[in-house]
């Protein structure tokens, strides 16, 4: 642990030696706070670099002037950087910053619902939640299958995340080919990207929010045979895509 006086002398003199011994007698940090996020695919060397260079930042930046302990202020720099490391770096496929962060928030936004409601939120409560349109949310939900691979025979246990993976298996009745989860991820954003807004709004009724023929027909003032027709539409678009 360094004292105040170290981090005052070289914010005055910017010493590199200063700051590199000021590092190395802080480098425990790095080591005790990337010990969560081992075993998750990623080199510990790797890990530790990304934190050793954060905690060169944090460093530079602090100000003991403040009142702060540096162990408070650099800690969430430290995990900050390991955090976007994991969403920058380690993404299976390209996936734009916006739908990466709005992925991130997801989980957060289920568990304030599920308490609040004392059960699992549909999509649609989430965007509410959340304040983005509901297709934001969806793309937001498949962008997040890009960060590690997901196979179609996954179920609702073993995914852990209310069944997308087996809802896939279920709407397009095809068997595993052995897609990879990028691709099956691109094949669904370029089926619902080429859909009607009709074909949208049955296709999240039907297999996101999981309601029935009759109810969907209902709701819409149509025919159950019309969203049965538009569903066997949409299967043979995903059908379709698959074969290419």
């Amino acid at each position: 642990m360094t004292d105040k006086s170290s981090f005052a002398l070289f914010r005055q003199t910017k010493d590199i030696a200063l700051r590199n011994k000021i590092v190395e007698d802080n480098l425990y940090m790095v080591e005790i706070l990337i010990r969560k996020y081992m075993n998750k695919g990623v080199d510990y060397d790797d890990l530790y670099q990304v934190g050793a260079m954060a905690l060169v930042n944090a460093v530079e930046r602090f100000d003991p002037d403040k009142g702060f302990e540096f162990s408070s202020f650099a800690t969430p720099t430290i995990l900050g950087e390991i955090r976007k490391y994991f969403r920058d770096k380690e993404w299976a496929m390209k996936v734009p910053r916006q739908y990466k962060e709005l992925a991130t928030m997801i989980p957060e936004a289920k568990e304030k619902l599920f308490a609040k409601l004392g059960r699992t939120p549909t999509p649609t409560e989430i965007a509410t939640h959340m304040g983005i349109p509901l297709d934001e949310l969806l793309t937001a939900m498949e962008s997040a299958k890009a960060y590690s691979a997901q196979s179609l025979n996954a179920t609702f246990d073993e995914s852990g995340d209310e069944g997308e993976g087996a809802v896939l298996e279920k709407f397009l009745a095809v068997k595993d080919k052995g897609f990879e989860s990028v691709e099956l991820t691109e094949v669904i954003r370029t089926v619902i990207a080429s859909m009607s807004e009709r074909e949208r709004r049955i296709f999240t009724k039907r297999y996101i929010e999981n309601m029935t023929q009759s109810d969907i027909a209902e709701e819409l003032g149509v025919s159950q045979m019309t969203i049965s027709r538009i569903e066997k539409e949409i299967r043979r678009k995903f059908a379709d895509e698959l074969h290419k």
